[in-house]
């Protein structure tokens, strides 16, 4: 088995963590995943902690899922944490073959006390192809765009929450998170790769690659009144500085030509920005939920990659739709969001924009066809 990487964070390991992390390809630095320098990390993080962890289902219960719940109080955007529970223990028990990995990155401070964690699924992008173990609910009719000859072979952590106690905030502690989701995420690729048998193909094979952290949120003026609309403006700073940008759908408007009193046409006007992101109800009963997609690029991934957005953004929903499948989401849900994406991609192409410049997509009828979650 490969060494351990040796890092400012290597004392603060716990041994399932160490030992997940062995997988790393030896060219990846884990100090060089994170967006802050390991200086700073060593003033304002470290000195509060005393263990990073993968937090166990059994951990995850008695310790974290307090904190968990009271970081998200609105029952629709919280994932029931028996669900939580089952799905650490399944991975814990490698019951989870060929599917994403699920991860619960943690913090404790030197009490043992929780400081905050990171919960993500690592998604492969495209989804892989799967020869075994079929759904037995009769819904594997579903296909997946973008999937055919790809160019790119990624496996993207998709960050579901992330939270940090009050007392622990402005100390770098989501930094620390953030370059956890990273390195793990780069072991399970290669866990993958070994998995899916790519290294027997040689060198020539495209091997998995985690470009960027993919999670939602909300708009910048997203809320029902002053201090809600507040703290969603703090968060999209927050993201924005960490170099998080908006992947969005921007369409032509079917009136976009104008024109002056000479009768010429004036330009081609503003396009419609619509949400690719639309999560479906997690219970039965819930409705679906439009956010908006954020990508937040690897210290280490190639600066100024010029992706095909559209392609990419295809097989990001696919791999999206197809995990929530997997992890046993109601699928008549599943189903009306990806419609509402379906209709929403038809006659318009990915582009990235910064979040500040995303309206609340609940504020404009024309940024939300009524009609299409019917």
């Amino acid at each position: 088995m490969p060494s351990s990487p040796t890092s400012i964070f290597t004392p603060y390991l716990s041994p399932s963590l160490l030992s997940l992390l062995s997988h790393l390809p030896p060219t990846t630095s884990l100090d060089a995943l994170s967006r802050t320098s390991p200086t700073r990390l060593e003033t304002t993080a470290l000195p509060n902690i005393s263990l990073i962890e993968l937090v166990s289902s059994t951990d995850f219960e008695t310790l974290y899922d307090p904190l968990y719940v009271a970081s998200f109080p609105r029952r629709t955007e919280r994932e029931r944490s028996d669900l939580i529970i089952e799905r650490l223990a399944s991975q814990a028990r490698g019951e989870r073959k060929g599917l994403a990995p699920y991860r619960i990155m943690g913090i404790r401070d030197r009490n043992g006390e929780v400081v905050g964690a990171a919960q993500f699924s690592v998604l492969p992008v495209p989804p892989r192809h799967r020869n075994s173990s079929p759904r037995t609910d009769g819904n594997d009719h579903h296909t997946h765009p973008g999937e055919e000859s790809p160019s790119f072979k990624f496996a993207v952590p998709y960050l579901q929450y992330i939270y940090v106690r009050a007392q622990n905030r402005r100390q770098d502690m989501s930094e620390v998170l953030h370059t956890m989701v990273l390195a793990v995420s780069s072991a399970d690729a290669a866990l993958m790769e070994i998995e899916d048998g790519a290294f027997s193909h040689g060198s020539g094979a495209v091997l998995r690659s985690v470009p960027f952290t993919l999670f939602e949120t909300e708009p910048p003026d997203h809320g029902d009144d002053h201090a809600s609309r507040a703290y969603a403006l703090e968060r999209s700073k927050i993201h924005t500085s960490s170099g998080g940008v908006a992947l969005i759908l921007r369409r032509r408007r079917a009136s976009s030509l104008t024109f002056s009193e000479e009768g010429d046409e004036d330009g081609e006007g503003e396009d419609e920005i619509l949400s690719a992101h639309v999560q479906p109800g997690l219970e039965p009963s819930d409705p679906p939920l439009t956010l908006v997609w954020m990508i937040r690029p690897s210290p280490t991934s190639t600066p100024d990659v010029d992706y095909d957005l559209t392609r990419l953004g295809k097989a990001l929903i696919a791999a999206y739709y197809q995990s929530l499948r997997d992890e046993g989401f109601p699928e008549e849900n599943i189903r009306l969001a990806e419609r509402i994406v379906e209709t929403r991609i038809r006659g318009s192409v990915f582009a990235s924009i910064p979040l500040a410049d995303v309206k609340d997509f609940s504020m404009e009828k024309r940024y939300l066809d009524m009609d299409e979650n019917r």
